[in-house]
């Protein structure tokens, strides 16, 4: 039977049909979903816009409130009771008051973090809004720092190659090891190793053969 149903023009029209209809129904109901989810989200935002309209309305009823204290038109407060007006405006002048001193301390505040700031690029180098005269000032004092750390740094070279070569082999090229530095001299291995490590940042002390060799041929940098 299912066969002949199947083979039957009619049959097979009338169900393409209803499938087409069923297909339609799922498309208007997909629609009308979304319709409803639009609406729902649109009652939300009425929602959220009344909460934020009553909100609004009670902050300005109670400015309001106390513009009537004020003026002496308010319910809460009569107009003969100069206690309490007189209250309210100490308050108000209490407010006026703290609004300044914020606004005051905020400039302090500003203040101090645009000098620290200038500061901090006076010592970067990069100076910007400052006087010829301040910026030749502290290039003076720069060099001057400069020259007396290149005079205390001549002394510890010179003071490192007196100790270096008088503690060297038969060639008077080669250093001796610190080992052997340590028992003539008595001086410890930290301190040894930093008169070399100075030496050999200048150049003045070269690595050859796994030994110390002092580069007298470089000029001190």
């Amino acid at each position: 039977k299912n066969k002949h149903l199947n083979l039957d023009y009619t049959y097979r029209t009338m169900k393409q049909d209803y499938m087409r209809e069923i297909e339609n129904a799922k498309s208007e109901n997909k629609a009308l979903f979304h319709q409803r989810d639009e609406y729902l989200q649109s009652l939300k935002d009425l929602r959220f816009k009344l909460g934020n309209l009553i909100e609004t309305t009670a902050v300005n009823n109670n400015r309001f409130k106390a513009a009537n204290v004020l003026n002496g038109t308010s319910a809460v407060i009569a107009r003969d009771d100069y206690l309490n007006i007189m209250f309210v405006y100490s308050l108000l002048l209490l407010s006026v008051c703290l609004d300044i001193f914020l606004a005051m301390v905020f400039c302090i505040i500003q203040n101090a973090y645009h000098k620290f700031y200038e500061k901090k690029l006076l010592l970067l180098g990069g100076v910007t809004g400052v006087s010829k005269s301040s910026f030749k000032q502290k290039i003076r004092s720069r060099r001057l720092i400069s020259s007396l750390e290149g005079k205390k740094a001549s002394k510890g070279v010179e003071k490192s190659l007196e100790f270096v070569t008088s503690n060297l082999e038969a060639d008077k090229r080669t250093i001796k090891s610190i080992s052997k530095i340590n028992k003539a001299t008595n001086l410890s291995h930290y301190r040894i190793r930093k008169y070399l490590a100075d030496l050999m940042e200048r150049g003045l002390i070269i690595k050859k053969k796994q030994r110390l060799i002092l580069n007298v041929d470089d000029p001190l940098k």
